[in-house]
Order: C-alpha cells, then sequence, then structure tokens
C-alpha cells in the first residue's frame, strides 16, 4: 500500500491482519489459579512467576490524544504488551485499578461513568486482553479500584461522589455507596466477554481480584488517624470479600492493605501483597533495603498465606538482585517490577516517570534511552530470574513479531514497531522495485512522543524515529523497514513514497 506525505496513523489499522487464538476457556492444560495454603497451583503444579507489572494494560494514562481515540488499548497494544512479558519468562502482570469518572477530567473515558453506569468501549478493551492471555500464557492480577486520586483514574472518592456522597471516608462506610460498589463486583463478575462468551467469574485468565490499590494511602495522604481508619478499610474488605465469595467462589481474592495480621487471620483473604519501593522508603524515612523486608513479610504468612511481592522497584540493580534472590529461596509466589509500558500505536512507545525520579517505564528488550536507571540489565535479570524460578533454563531470544508498518511526511520516517525488536535497518530506493541501499542500522524507537505537536493542518504527528538528512528536496523516494534482535528479523514493512 502506497502511503504518501501526511498519511494519518489510525488508516494504519487496514495492514493489521490479526486473527485470534482459542478463546482462553479453563481446561486441564489452562486452569483457573487455586492456592494450597501458602502456594499456588495451576492445576496439581505450583504456579511462580517473576515478571512486571502492566499498569496501562487496561487504560492509557500518559501521552493521550486529544480525541481520547487511544485512552484503551487497542489488539496491537494489548499483543505488544502480553507478548513481551511472555518474552521475559514471566507467566502474570498486574493491571491497575478500573477509572472512576470526575468532572474534574472533561471528555475523558473511564469505565465507570456515572452511578451503575459502565462504559462498553472500556470492558470491551478488556474482553480482548482477557481472550488474547491464554495465546500468550499470562495471567492478570485485578485491582479493581484505587485509593488514590490519580489524574485520568481516579478512585474510591470519586466512586463515593457519583453516588452522591462527598463527605471523608464515605466509600468506605456509607451504605449507599457501599451497594453500588456492591453493584459494580455483580457486574464484573457476572460480565459475558464480548470475545470469547466466558463469563468473567469463570475465566482462568484472571490470576486473582484484589481489592484496590494501596489502600492504606487513603489515611495517610489526607494525614487521617490510621487508628481509626485503619480498622475502617480492614472491615470493608472482609465485607466485600465475603460479597464477592457469594457471587464468584473460582477467583482467589487479595488484600490491598487494612490490619495485615487481621487479613492473614481471615479466612476469606487467599493472598497477601506487599509494594517495595527504595525510593519512597528512603524519600518517607524506611528501610532501603528490599529483601529483608520481603523475608520478613514471607515469615508471617509461611504456612497460612500466599504472598505476592505485587510492585516493587525505583531501586538500585544490586537492591533488585538481593530481593529476587529473596523471592525465589523463600517461595514467595511471584513478583512484579514496577513497569512496562507498550509501543504505542502510532508509533513509538508510551512513556511513564515515576515520581519525578530518573526512572522512566520499561520497555522490551531495553534501550539506551534507559541507561541511566539500566533498564537492560534489569530486564536481563528478570528475564534470567524469572525462568529459574520455573526450574528452566533461559531459552533463545526469539526474533521480532510482526513486521512494523511505516508512515511518514517529509522526509521524516515513523513506524509502529515491531515487538521485541531491539533496533530496526531502514533501506531506501529510487524506484519500488530497488536497488535497495541500507540507510541506517539498528535505530531504536523507544522516543518520548509530544501529543501536542500538530502540522499545519492540525493533524496529530508523532514524534520522528528517523529523518532522511541525505535525501534531495522534492525528489520522490521509496523506503522500508525491519525489526531486529539477536534471534533474528522480521519481514519488511509496507514500502513507503515519500519526498521532501
Amino acid at each position: 500500500m502506497k502511503m504518501m506525505n501526511g498519511c494519518k496513523p489510525v488508516l494504519l489499522a487496514t495492514l493489521a491482519l490479526i486473527t485470534f487464538a482459542t478463546p482462553a476457556i479453563a481446561s486441564e492444560d489452562w486452569p483457573i489459579i487455586t492456592r494450597k495454603v501458602d502456594v499456588l497451583y495451576e492445576g496439581d503444579k505450583p504456579f511462580v512467576f517473576l515478571g512486571l507489572a502492566a499498569p496501562n494494560i487496561q487504560a492509557n494514562e500518559d501521552q493521550i490524544l486529544p480525541d481520547f481515540s487511544n485512552r484503551f488499548p487497542d489488539e496491537y497494544e494489548l499483543r505488544d504488551l502480553l507478548s513481551s512479558i511472555n518474552r521475559l519468562g514471566a507467566r502474570a502482570t498486574r493491571s491497575f485499578a478500573f477509572g472512576i469518572h470526575s468532572p474534574k477530567d472533561k471528555g475523558i473515558p473511564f469505565h465507570v461513568m456515572g452511578r451503575r453506569q459502565y462504559n462498553e468501549d472500556a470492558f470491551r478493551s478488556f474482553d480482548m486482553l482477557l481472550a488474547l492471555c491464554k495465546e500468550y500464557d499470562v495471567r492478570i492480577l485485578v485491582p479493581i479500584i484505587a485509593s488514590q486520586s490519580f489524574e485520568i483514574v481516579r478512585g474510591v472518592d470519586e466512586f463515593a461522589a457519583l453516588s452522591g456522597k462527598t463527605e471523608v471516608g464515605a466509600f468506605w462506610t456509607d451504605k449507599k455507596v457501599k451497594e453500588d460498589f456492591k453493584h459494580f463486583l455483580r457486574y464484573l463478575m457476572n460480565r459475558k466477554n464480548t470475545i470469547t462468551g466466558v463469563v468473567y467469574k469463570n475465566d482462568p485468565a484472571i490470576l486473582a481480584w484484589q481489592f484496590g490499590n494501596e489502600f492504606d494511602s487513603y489515611y495517610n495522604d489526607r494525614k487521617l488517624p490510621p487508628e481509626i481508619w485503619k480498622p475502617i478499610i480492614t472491615n470493608w474488605q472482609l465485607e466485600m470479600a465475603a460479597y464477592i465469595k457469594t457471587i464468584n467462589p473460582n477467583h482467589l481474592l487479595v488484600e490491598a492493605g487494612g490490619d495485615r495480621q487481621t487479613m492473614i487471620d481471615s479466612p476469606l483473604i487467599d493472598i497477601m501483597s506487599a509494594h517495595l519501593y527504595e525510593y519512597w522508603n528512603r524519600l518517607f524515612g524506611g528501610p532501603t533495603e528490599l529483601a529483608p523486608i520481603a523475608k520478613e513479610e514471607r515469615e508471617r504468612t509461611r504456612g497460612k498465606k500466599v504472598l505476592l511481592i505485587d510492585e516493587f522497584g525505583l531501586a538500585t540493580l544490586e537492591n533488585q538482585r538481593a530481593l529476587i534472590k529473596t523471592i525465589r529461596e523463600e517461595g514467595i509466589s511471584g513478583g512484579l517490577l514496577w513497569s512496562i509500558r507498550a509501543h504505542r500505536r502510532d508509533g513509538g512507545f508510551y512513556y511513564h516517570n515515576e515520581g519525578g525520579t530518573p526512572i522512566n517505564s520499561f520497555h522490551l528488550p531495553g534501550f539506551t534511552s534507559g541507561y541511566h536507571f539500566q533498564a537492560q540489565q534489569i530486564l536481563d535479570l528478570i528475564r534470567k530470574e524469572g525462568y529459574a524460578m520455573r526450574g528452566m533454563k533461559v531459552p533463545p531470544i526469539e526474533k521480532p513479531d510482526q513486521p512494523p508498518i511505516l508512515w511518514g511526511n517529509k522526509g521524516e520516517l515513523v513506524w509502529r514497531g515491531s515487538t521485541g525488536a531491539s533496533g530496526y535497518n531502514i533501506e531506501r530506493a529510487e524506484s519500488k522495485q530497488g536497488p535497495w541501499e541500507v540507510m541506517a542500522v539498528g535505530v531504536q524507537d523507544s522516543v518520548i512522543f509530544d501529543v501536542k505537536k500538530y502540522t499545519e493542518d492540525k493533524i496529530y504527528k508523532p514524534t520522528p524515529l528517523w529523518f532522511d538528512e541525505t535525501s534531495d528536496p522534492g525528489k520522490v523516494y521509496y523506503y522500508r523497514v525491519k525489526g531486529i534482535n539477536a534471534g533474528g528479523e522480521t519481514d519488511y514493512s509496507n514500502i513507503l513514497e515519500m519526498s521532501r
């Protein structure tokens, strides 16, 4: 297909002919994950994992287009994330909480748009995620709601506001809000996937449901007395746990904070979680060595509950290496580094900076843009140790997935990336039939995109990945690109006709 100057990326969707594999229905080789005391099981075999959290796998939060058309991941972005996780040897990841509408975020779509009003487009994207999981052998840990009020995510206060309750703590205490949340729980557990036909409560793609994200942050962020609010939040979780067990006895439940010993002792809770960050501990005066914290948590849960380190990071390579060693040796069921982001459908990657630190999101397979936080070394460590946890040798690197899709304007090239590619080779010709000349080798696509950048005709224009400095102005050239890595290369992209 020939693409002339100013071609909109949205048109490229017609190039990707993607089909779904067998739907993710529970079977002997794909059962719902269970537990026996403090161990997760997949059928009769222990289930362990080491990988990365994928907080944009249910909704993109950064670099959103002005028309919000990329708010929810499409099939390409979901496949890119799942394939990346699979390539690292991980068998699970963690999404972030479902988004709750707030009037502060005008025009932005959320999963929950009003009182007992759920966004079908948003959940169709989640349907697609679950439909793809078996193909990539990845399970999803799903937190339901955030305690925080992050921009374009929002959480418990916004949910209470949709019920007409704005007083502090209404989400945890008000009967009407609780009934509305139970309505949301019924919607989640009983939703039938529009692709597979599998009801969520029967879907083995869901590793476990977590009540939410960092509930202890609720009273800490608002400087409320923990001696009052921790018991309230603990009791709220136990109430909801009892309710979920009546409508979904299949899946495991993960706490999200509250009184830790009460959660360990409760028969309603299956899994204990921990978020371990060197940066945040250092900032707030906590212990900075992460491995001893994990070991202490394991001793508290041993013989009682499964333990997951479902978020960790913002730490030195040495600190993370020690933590991962502890996860593997102490029988902790899983660990997830924070965090991985997908390729963009319109070229490059999504980015997210972590609290003003030097650390940005991780992109497979690791790029020079992540040199200052040792991204390549950390991803290599995750891959090596993840396979070791499973008792497996690290396999050879697989060649990149799908060939890139290429477009451009006035000498600037942009392409939809190939999952797993460490770089791209660019070729140019003066005829569509060649001969082709290699113009660049190993060009990386891990660059930041500016969604506010527009061309003169107000068409969104992503940051170019490569510019042809040697082309003659006004002369027509033909371009093609292929993805490469240590395991091989993709087929060539489409051929682009372009002049500058």
